[in-house]
């Protein structure tokens, strides 16, 4: 009887992910995150599940010539060096459509909030200044015009909400135009980063993270922003520029900043952003819901197992006929012979 896979994981996650793992081979857990601890502890791993700890590098996966598959919990993955990982014949596999809802709704929490100045009502209540209620004046959501830029599965998901929810205007930014039906179920309308920037009352980042994305809030896209607008980030910290972000609340150029990601994780003391209460801000929080939890681990599991096992896998990041063209190149047993 073949010997099962040993799957080497950074990462406990929910048990329906879990279980499937423990059934398809052998699960070992990181005893720490150190680069040379990894590097010992991988040696004979065929299979690496990770969460949003590690540095995923090209050094990591030359101490893992047995490894097949990365998998990843969750929608991001620049942490993983894709290029070395296509290079070595191993296969990416992540979870891109497992938190939509739950970032969707964290993003409209945070529109409200800041609109409605929770931090400061919040603080009002804890220090039992009730009449503080008439000193914020906050504003509705509905009717106004959302800009979406990054228009996948997330940003179209709020786009529909927007819509259907507060009977918003829906513009959006992105490389790729949607399909029409898409875009008419958001009442979406795509335009240039100007004109988004210019016409949004409230502006929302849904990007990968990237040379082109990385900064692209920055002083010069800010002061392009339409005044008093609010700015939501959901996708990846270094999207934003947190000084400049600073800045332009400290001129009141911005209502107000919310953001679930870093530059930094965890921020370091002394964050521009933090404590201030024009600022709605958690801790890479918004898909920690149980839905998404538990999708993001069975699909992450179901994906590991499925290039295991000499399947297609469902949700590949990089191409599998060029992995494959690299594992013949490099001499490497073809993933599909792979058998748990």
């Amino acid at each position: 009887m073949p010997t099962k896979p040993i799957i080497y994981s950074l990462t406990t996650m929910h048990e329906s992910g879990m279980n499937r793992l423990h059934e398809a081979g052998q699960v070992r857990m990181a005893t720490s995150l150190k680069p040379e601890v990894l590097h010992k502890e991988i040696v004979d791993a065929d299979a690496l599940v990770i969460r949003t700890a590690g540095d995923i590098n090209a050094e990591l996966m030359d101490h893992a010539p047995k490894l097949r598959v990365i998998g990843r919990h969750g929608v991001g993955y620049d942490q993983v060096d894709v290029p070395a990982a296509t290079a070595r014949g191993i296969q990416v596999v992540y979870t891109p459509g497992a938190n939509t809802e739950a970032v969707a709704e964290h993003v409209f929490a945070m529109m409200i909030g800041v609109s409605k100045h929770f931090p400061k009502q919040s603080l009002a209540v804890d220090e039992y200044r009730h009449n503080d209620r008439t000193k914020l004046v906050g504003r509705d959501i509905f009717g106004k015009t959302l800009g979406i830029i990054g228009f996948g599965r997330i940003g179209r998901r709020v786009g529909a909400i927007a819509k259907l929810g507060f009977n918003m205007r829906v513009l959006y930014n992105d490389i790729v135009a949607a399909p029409i039906e898409i875009e008419e179920r958001a009442g979406a309308t795509r335009v240039s980063l100007d004109q988004i920037l210019a016409e949004s009352d409230y502006l929302t980042l849904h990007v990968p993270l990237d040379d082109s994305t990385r900064k692209l809030i920055n002083a010069e896209t800010l002061a392009k922003l339409k005044p008093n607008a609010v700015l939501i980030n959901t996708c990846r910290g270094p999207v934003c520029d947190e000084h400049a972000v600073r800045d332009a609340l400290e001129s009141k150029h911005l209502f107000g900043y919310g953001a679930d990601v870093y530059t930094v994780e965890p921020p370091e003391p002394g964050h521009p952003l933090i404590g201030r209460k024009d600022c709605m801000l958690t801790p890479h929080s918004a898909a920690q819901t149980i839905e998404s939890l538990t999708n993001m681990a069975t699909e992450v599991a179901v994906d590991v197992i499925n290039v295991l096992a000499g399947r297609a896998p469902i949700s590949p990041v990089n191409d599998p006929a060029e992995v494959a063209a690299v594992r013949k190149r490099l001499g490497k047993p073809p993933l599909t012979d792979a058998l748990i």
